[in-house]
């Protein structure tokens, strides 16, 4: 049985939490992941919806996955991009009894009070030792070190999850997860060498028969290589890693050029004048995840994508990962120099197969 202070916090079994993955995390996938042992999460905006009615669409997906599982699940919490309608999505949050919610981009002073006087246990996603000290500064349960292998928005310090997870582990005191860069169990292994307690995994669930994302979109994740995806919106100071295809490669032709004003109407901005989330228009992204138009259209994807060959569920994804890990520290434990202070060992501490 793996067992760490995440597994612990959240009542789960395996120290495997899913991405919060914007338009791409709905009820049955969340349901699914969280009925294999692991974390699932739902997204804020499940398929899309406008601003006015993203509230009522994520509650439908709640209500969607405790129709299919009593297991435990979250919902991510984008701080910046819900920022018009926080308090009513907390109410309805807090209405629909959910226990677990991830916050990302935006400072964590802002919501973490109040979620946790409500008593929810609250992660919150970092991509640099400042901003991981300061969720722990806001009293977060645990804090997701993201590198810059991660899909989407990514930090502008562009640290990867080798060297983040490390610094964060040495900064704060609560426990760590890794995401970016794991998809199987050797990278479930690799994090919790680097002190993390558990992974969370975005790229990975895409390509599952439970997430409602197109299946072009996931049959070209299964096509992508290892140098499948792209950073881009450099010149606009929000980095963005995606599906390489026709669309990002004009995107970065553009972020070579320097001109943000070219890519905001590549993206649609102009349209979104109105919107202070200063998102692309959900053109490019409905095109690209939902609608499967991989020439013309943002699907936001991991590095990770080089190491997804087939399109399989998500409970199977969670228990290969499982599996291949245990394997993995089973192994090690035989090479384990006479002498040594054995890995396995030090691994098995933070949550190794027993």
């Amino acid at each position: 049985m793996w067992k760490t202070r995440v597994t612990e916090i959240l009542g789960i079994d395996y120290p495997i939490l899913e991405g919060g993955m914007a338009i791409a995390g709905n009820g049955e996938l969340a349901a699914a992941v969280s009925n294999a042992g692991g974390l699932g999460m739902i997204s804020s905006n499940p398929g899309w919806a406008p601003l006015e009615d993203r509230t009522e669409n994520v509650r439908r997906h709640i209500r969607r996955a405790k129709e299919l599982t009593d297991r435990p699940f979250g919902c991510n919490f984008p701080i910046f991009i819900l920022s018009d309608i926080a308090d009513r999505h907390i109410d309805m949050l807090l209405e629909e009894d959910i226990k677990v919610v991830t916050q990302s981009g935006g400072n964590p002073k802002l919501h973490t009070k109040r979620f946790k006087d409500a008593g929810l246990t609250v992660l919150h996603v970092a991509g640099s030792v400042k901003q991981a000290l300061a969720a722990e500064a806001a009293g977060v349960d645990v804090v997701v070190a993201e590198g810059y292998e991660a899909g989407g928005v990514n930090s502008p310090d562009e640290t990867t999850s080798m060297i983040l997870t490390p610094c964060v582990v040495d900064a704060v005191s609560i426990p760590v997860a890794t995401a970016g860069g794991v998809a199987d169990g050797r990278g479930l292994v690799a994090a919790m060498a680097l002190g993390a307690e558990a992974v969370q995994m975005g790229s990975a669930f895409l390509a599952t028969y439970e997430c409602h994302v197109h299946d072009d979109f996931k049959n070209a994740i299964v096509d992508a290589g290892d140098n499948g995806t792209m950073i881009t919106q450099r010149a606009i100071g929000r980095l963005s890693r995606s599906l390489r295809n026709p669309f990002t490669e004009k995107m970065r032709e553009l972020d070579r050029r320097g001109d943000a004003d070219a890519i905001k109407a590549f993206l649609g901005e102009a349209k979104n004048k109105g919107d202070k989330t200063n998102t692309p228009t959900i053109d490019v992204q409905y095109q690209g995840q939902m609608q499967g138009d991989i020439e013309n259209g943002e699907a936001a994807l991991g590095q990770t994508a080089g190491l997804i060959r087939e399109v399989r569920s998500a409970g199977d994804v969670v228990r290969a990962v499982v599996a291949q890990a245990t394997d993995i520290l089973e192994r090690l434990e035989g090479r384990a120099p006479a002498g040594a202070e054995g890995a396995p060992d030090a691994l098995r501490a933070r949550g190794g197969a027993a």
